[in-house]
């Protein structure tokens, strides 16, 4: 059963013990909200001139996982109201893989701050101020295999069943289709980005980013992609 649901998914959102296998694609990823200290002038974690934590100081990037940590946290505990003993949730994860940096290890990183890097041209260009790109930050996280197992852990709620990582390879040396690309960025994030910034500048920035023929030409071999596959089982007694 597919159901639409317009609340936060970090809560609840069906009845108690009403679900035996419940499959959680792609969202994880996304935060219930943007780290306040990011945003805060005064705080180290300010995120100034970029959107994203990738190539951002490590306070930027502890603001984020502290957020990814109490959201999967809050996720956990709504699902396992939701789910019966012994049922499945089964979340699908973009991740890195272990031990690379955060700025070298995935393409959705080099994404983010390549599309603020166009960001600050445009204010730069007097299109936009550049106090609204430091009061953007995109409400997405990528986690790692280990602290994945460390957040399901120590919420406690579920049991880790299996857990499978395709070959963080497996995409290397395959070019890009930089059209493409473009069309699932700005399907995924044009709301976002016109809430903040206005429709129109939606339309330029992406016009800038389809005409900037080496917008990814520095995506190398380095980047790979991972996704965790995970099967968590609720734990407890009938």
């Amino acid at each position: 059963m597919i159901l639409p649901q317009t609340i936060s998914f970090h809560s609840r959102l069906f009845p108690e013990s009403s679900i035996d296998i419940m499959n959680a694609s792609y969202a994880l990823c996304w935060l219930s909200q943007v780290p306040i200290e990011v945003e805060n002038k005064e705080s180290p974690a300010w995120n100034r001139g970029k959107i994203f934590y990738s190539t951002s100081s490590d306070e930027v990037a502890d603001a984020y996982a502290a957020q990814f940590a109490k959201d999967v946290n809050n996720f956990l505990n709504a699902r396992a109201k939701e789910i019966v003993v012994g049922g499945l949730l089964l979340p699908v994860i973009p991740a890195i893989p272990q031990g690379f940096h955060r700025s070298k290890t995935n393409a959705i990183g080099f994404t983010f701050d390549a599309i603020g890097s166009v960001l600050m041209d445009m204010a730069n260009d007097g299109i936009i101020s550049e106090a609204q790109v430091d009061s953007f930050n995109l409400p997405y996280y990528i986690t790692t295999p280990d602290e994945m197992v460390k957040l399901v852990e120590r919420n406690g709620c579920f049991s880790i069943e299996m857990m499978k990582t395709p070959d963080p390879f497996v995409f290397k040396n395959q070019p890009i289709n930089a059209k493409e690309n473009n069309d699932h960025l700005r399907a995924a994030f044009e709301c976002l980005i016109a809430d903040h910034f206005g429709s129109s500048v939606v339309d330029q920035l992406f016009e800038r980013i389809d005409q900037n023929e080496g917008f990814y030409s520095k995506l190398d071999a380095s980047y790979s992609k991972l996704l965790l596959l995970v099967a968590l089982k609720r734990k407890g007694q009938n």
